[in-house]
């Protein structure tokens, strides 16, 4: 007996997962990541400190709206080409600095205020008679004082010598942060922070011999 052909359902290939574009809770039209980020680079200022500028650039200018749900830090991060822990640490701190807010099991989100930095109302009074005159009190205005004249390419020159300049190509720079580092520790603040009144620092003065 002749078996019939049997039909052979057409098997789907794998494709390459793409990330959903996040959109804002109130159903808007969806946001697009890849312009506020158009101008992230992986050379010159930190990633951290790029994610929260464009982030709260966004904001500012309301190109985000207020709620909308951020990228998850797993997205966001395949997107700029970085770790996923740089997007959530920029992420932690946008949060504490007022601009994000956490929802647990939900992601971050766009606080509610249109800024994390609110603006505070200031009441403009008429000058009371009573009042002191502070122009009277000035010994010295800065205004009218000579301040120093430079040319805006010193930098260039083959020797600018300025006060209060220095070279970034000669200044020790890894030194200095490394110093500084040591310096913030727990245990060295403990060190430097007391009040020593009138004592000597010993380790300075070692160094001085």
């Amino acid at each position: 007996m002749t078996r019939a052909p049997e039909d052979h359902a057409p098997v789907n290939r794998a494709e390459p997962q793409k990330h959903p574009t996040p959109r804002s809770l109130s159903g808007e039209e969806p946001i697009i990541w890849e312009a506020l980020f158009r101008k992230f680079s992986h050379q010159g200022r930190s990633l951290q400190v790029q994610i929260r500028q464009m982030i709260v650039a966004a904001i500012e200018e309301r190109r985000i709206p207020r709620n909308a749900r951020m990228p998850s830090s797993r997205d966001l991060a395949t997107l700029l080409g970085v770790a996923r822990n740089t997007v959530v640490l920029a992420y932690q701190q946008l949060v504490d600095e007022g601009f994000l807010e956490s929802r647990e099991r939900s992601g971050y989100f766009i606080k509610g205020a249109a800024s994390g930095r609110p603006k505070e109302s200031v009441e403009i009074r008429a000058d009371h008679p009573d009042d002191p005159n502070w122009a009277e009190r000035f010994a010295m205005r800065p205004s009218t004082r000579r301040n120093i004249v430079k040319p805006r390419e010193w930098l260039r020159y083959p020797y600018p010598f300025l006060y209060g300049q220095f070279d970034p190509g000669l200044f020790p720079t890894n030194d200095w942060r490394e110093c500084a580092r040591g310096a913030l520790s727990v245990l060295e603040i403990h060190n430097w922070a007391r009040d020593l009144v009138d004592g000597d620092d010993p380790e300075l003065i070692d160094q001085l011999r």
